[in-house]
């Protein structure tokens, strides 16, 4: 298996892993085992392999998972994500406040089914920890509240820390974050 930054040959892959694992195209027994809230464009996709960059698991010529990470510059648009910044002022981790510290947007992650329990999640984590390194102090994720499954695996998995809550359309999330690592040397 090999983790990497993803390239624009690996978009279409990734588009439909999302699609199969997007909320709105799973089951109600199907969504116990995780699922993503948001779903992106190929332009978006696109624009984030250049912002902060998408961590993929490849095996073969298939994709396994991927991690997308981004600005929160690229982020504003999206009222989601909008609405959780907004929240980064009253916020602060280890004693920083996430509005005045170098942050960046984790997620979405999305393992294939066949692939779960692998320790994917794990690997394409270290990966973006890597690729981020000194470039950012502070990574910060979402999750919904519907969706136990990730909140425990980012928290209980990863060691992430709960730092706060926003509410959108009525959908309550819980905010995570977590730190970044210093330059580090090959």
């Amino acid at each position: 298996m090999e983790f990497r930054r993803a390239k624009l040959e690996d978009i279409p892959a990734i588009l439909d892993v999302q699609a199969a694992n997007f909320i709105g195209n799973l089951e109600d027994t199907e969504r116990r085992d995780g699922f993503l809230s948001v779903k992106f464009t190929r332009q978006q996709l696109e624009e984030m392999t250049g912002d902060v960059g998408i961590i993929v698991a490849a095996i073969g010529g298939s994709l396994a998972g991927f991690l997308c990470a981004s600005s929160c510059e690229f982020n504003r648009p999206f009222p989601l994500l909008a609405a959780m910044m907004q929240r980064f002022n009253a916020i602060d981790y280890q004693g920083r406040s996430l509005a005045s510290s170098r942050v960046f947007i984790y997620g979405p992650v999305c393992i294939e089914r066949a692939y779960r329990g692998r320790g994917l999640l794990r690997r394409l984590y270290e990966t973006l920890q890597r690729e981020v390194a000194g470039r950012y102090d502070i990574g910060v994720a979402f999750v919904a509240e519907d969706n136990p499954h990730s909140l425990r695996v980012h928290l209980d998995g990863l060691g992430m820390a709960h730092v706060g809550e926003f509410a959108l359309s009525g959908k309550q999330y819980h905010i995570l974050a977590f730190d970044v690592p210093g330059e580090t040397t090959s």
